[in-house]
Formats: C-alpha cells, structure tokens, sequence
C-alpha cells in the first residue's frame, strides 16, 4: 500500500497520456498525495499488465489502491470477494451509470454491486489506406466476403504495380488473453455465436465453426505471415511503413495516428467493422478504475475514481490525449468533440458504441478463459489447423478451465 499515498496503476497507452496531470491537480486539489505506476503493454508484455492488476486484488497488502483494470479480470475478482463494492457509494453521493451504453454497465456491474467506474470502451473498426482505394476504385468492405475480396485486389494491384512487400489487412493473432482472442471475437459475434452461455461453453454451431474458418481464410489469404505475433503495437507500425493497406484494431489507436502522423492521416479513413449474417460485432474493452478490498485508503481512491471519470476530466482527456472512445456518452456527442476529433474517427467510434458488447468470453473464471481461445488461435496460424479442429481446441481448453 503507499501508507498515506494513493497508489494509482494503469496502462501506459495514447489515451491515457493525460493522467500524470490529472493526478496532479487531483493532488492539489484534495490534498491527497498520488503516485502512479503504469506499463507499456504489447505482445510479450500484456501479460505483466494483467499480473500486476491480479497481484493488487488478491493481495492483503496491494501494490495499487486503485486499478484501471480489465473487467474480466475484476469480474473474477469480484467473484473472489477482493473488489470493492461502489454501488454503496455511489448511492451516498447520488452517482449513477446512466452516461454509458448498457453493455457497459453490465460490464462492470455483478448483481446489485458495482465493480468500477467506467473511463473507456474502445471496440473494433477499420482503418484503411484511402488513398489507394481510390486508386483502383475500391470500396471499403461491408462485411467479411467483401473484406476478404477487396483486401486480395488490392495486395495483387500494390504488388503488381510497385514490385514490393504488401497486404491486403491485418489484425492481432499474437497468443495470449488480449490479442487473437480480441480478433477472432468480432467475428464470432457477428456470425450470431457466442463462446459462452453463461459460465459454460456454448454449444458448437455451424456459426462458430463458419466464423472462425472465416477469420483464417482472411489470416492466410491477405495477411503478412507473421501475423502470429502481431498486435495493436505491430499494426501500428505496418500502417505507417506502408506494408498493409487494412487493419482492424480500436478508435483510440486511429486517434492516435491521425492526430500524431500528418503525412498518414492524409491517406487513410475509418470505417465501421465489417458484418457477418447476424449483423456487426465490434467487440467492446471498457476496463473501469475499480479498488482492490485490501487498500488502507479506500476513501482516498473513491474520491480519485470520481474525479477520474467525471465528465469534465474525460473531457480533458480526450482534447489532450485524443481519448477519443470516452465511455461517457454526454461526452463523445459533445461539442467540444465535435470540433477536435476528425468526422469519420467520430462518426464511426459513435455509430460502434451503439452496437459494441463484449464479444471476448465473458465469464466469473478471468482471463485464464481469454488465453485459452487466444491461444488456439494462435496455435493455428503458426500450425495451419482448420476451422474445426481449432474450435475443438478451444472448447475442450473451456471445459478444463470452466471444469465442466
């Protein structure tokens, strides 16, 4: 515990960039000394994220006194009995969630209990080299056949006319709980399936093996051949090199290059995630800042949470961190979005948000779950298993972890 110092811990990622300042004024503000502790987090290292937010619930003695934590992890936590309850609080000083979507309240409620106060919900969408599409007259991709279409026209137009390494998409398929699984999920949502049914697996359909023999056909067909270690950092990259022409990641990452990346903004747009049969899936992440049972200042760290998630900071977060997929609703259509933010980031982020649910396995057993689908995933991108088999995997890796 920081004995007498609130002890803050989160990602060290674009849209958070405003905090050491909000900290600050939080400071001078109340009193209340801050420390904060974050981490850069990508394909190897996500990981020690996810250990440092478990170490802080599970322990009688926490590192942090406030988290912004993935909320499969805190909902397993919860079930621990190691989250503190907000909805008390909440009640006392007439807080309610009414300023984020539905799935987000489910996201980061149990029951009656509130585990955290929403900041974020990032959710997938694309963002494509626009430039070259009006090049060879393409459309961007309504769903995955067209994806799938466009994405190999325009890997066969690029090479064929300037003789260099190129792809049609890419999206995350590195292992683990955070990466493949995120991907993967989109699509599994948009073929009307679901990984769980409850805290059991779901029983296996054509949708869930469709879907996923579609995400590997994309993966093999128009993908780079290291997309088995590729996440949202490698993206990132292959886009501004000019190696792909498509990916799919998040709003906040899209905010990020067009506000810090001029030359490449002018070449690219942002489009809604593509549908499957049962429509689109963006696959929502919305991790609250929640506080472990163990703190010595719990008073301290909701006053923090408050002051954190307050319109006015996500606000300021998103002018001065381009935090663009704020989780407060008043505030992604506000005004002062409207003016900062370019129109089709905003359009498409808004236009998710209305649709965008957990699609990765939401459950009460953690991320344990996640990395048993990101693994399978993985393991058949390096391996080249089919559709069937890999779900085979996945739903035999859910009955151990779900001892069913």
């Amino acid at each position: 515990m920081g004995k007498g110092v609130l002890r803050v811990y989160q990602e060290d990622w674009h849209p958070f960039q405003n905090l050491p300042a909000a900290l600050k004024r939080f400071s001078d503000e109340t009193g209340i000394p801050t420390e904060l502790g974050w981490d850069t987090v990508g394909v190897g290292t996500i990981e020690h994220m996810f250990e440092q937010m478990i170490g802080s619930f599970t322990a009688d003695d926490p590192a942090y006194d406030i988290i912004c934590t993935d909320e499969i992890i805190l909902r397993d936590m919860a079930q621990r009995g190691r989250v503190l309850d907000m909805a008390p609080l909440m009640r006392r000083d007439e807080l309610t969630l009414d300023t984020v979507t539905p799935a987000t309240r489910e996201a980061v409620s149990l029951g009656d209990a509130v585990l955290g106060l929403p900041c974020i919900n990032t959710c997938s969408m694309l963002l494509y080299r626009r430039d070259l599409f009006d090049r060879y007259g393409l459309p961007v991709p309504a769903d995955w056949t067209e994806l799938r279409e466009v994405a190999g026209t325009l890997q066969d137009a690029v090479r064929r006319d300037e003789g260099r390494e190129f792809y049609g998409f890419e999206t995350r398929g590195a292992a683990g709980g955070g990466h493949a699984v995120w991907s993967v999920s989109s699509f599994l949502g948009s073929y009307g399936a679901r990984w769980l049914d409850g805290n059991a697996p779901a029983p296996t359909t054509d949708a869930h093996i469709t879907a996923l023999a579609t995400y590997l056909d994309i993966i093999r067909g128009v993908c780079p051949p290291d997309q088995d270690v590729i996440s949202f950092v490698e993206m990132r990259r292959d886009m501004k090199n000019g190696r792909v022409g498509m990916v799919m990641d998040v709003g906040n990452e899209y905010a990020h290059i067009l506000d810090r990346d001029p030359e490449l903004a002018d070449k690219v747009g942002v489009a809604l995630v593509p549908a499957g049969p049962a429509g689109r899936a963006p696959n929502l992440y919305t991790p609250p800042w929640a506080i472990p049972v163990g703190t010595d200042m719990p008073d301290e760290a909701w006053e923090l949470a408050k002051f954190l998630t307050s319109n006015a900071q996500l606000t300021e977060d998103g002018l001065k961190s381009n935090a663009v997929e704020t989780s407060s609703l008043p505030v992604l259509y506000s005004g002062a979005f409207d003016r900062h933010f370019r129109e089709d980031l905003l359009s498409t982020v808004r236009a998710s948000r209305a649709i965008a649910c957990e699609e990765r396995p939401f459950s009460d057993h953690g991320i344990a779950v996640c990395e048993v689908v990101g693994n399978a995933i993985n393991a058949a991108l390096r391996n080249g298993d089919d559709a069937a088999a890999t779900y085979a995997t996945i739903r035999d890796g859910l009955n151990h972890h779900l001892e069913i």
